[in-house]
């Protein structure tokens, strides 16, 4: 019995820690900002546009790029579009365009007696944009 509840909580806590994400903002700097997008699908989340595929159909401007790093598993899309639609409002953007998103193997994590899982990481990149009217 021991040995099932200390693999539990050591299961809990590799989950934990393997979960976690960060965030991190690159100002952007350049001669020429000023874009015009064609188009595609977005999601609205809490009044900030999240575009997963193609541009804004509108003139806009970049203020930086936003990366997220995010730990096994931890891929709940609803969590992910939260965490963007913050960094755009706290950066004082209107939107934010999915530039990449890549995962890649990053190891075992040995969960109880005879279990291992795979784990994975997964590094997403969004340019945070100002429209411009």
């Amino acid at each position: 019995m021991r040995v099932i509840v200390a693999s539990a909580l050591v299961l809990t806590l590799a989950l934990t820690l393997a979960a976690c994400a960060t965030v991190n903002f690159f100002p952007y700097e350049g001669k020429r900002n000023l874009y015009e997008g064609a188009g595609g699908t977005k999601i609205v989340v809490d009044k900030i546009d999240v575009w997963a595929n193609g541009t804004p159909p509108r003139k806009y401007s970049i203020i930086g790029m936003m990366v997220i790093e995010i730990g096994s598993d931890k891929g709940d899309e609803a969590w992910i579009r939260s965490a963007v639609a913050s960094e755009v409002k706290k950066r004082g953007g209107s939107a934010a365009i999915q530039v990449t998103n890549n995962s890649s193997f990053a190891g075992v994590l040995h969960a109880a007696p005879g279990f291992y899982m795979p784990t994975r990481a997964q590094k997403m990149q969004f340019a945070i944009v100002k429209y411009v009217e």
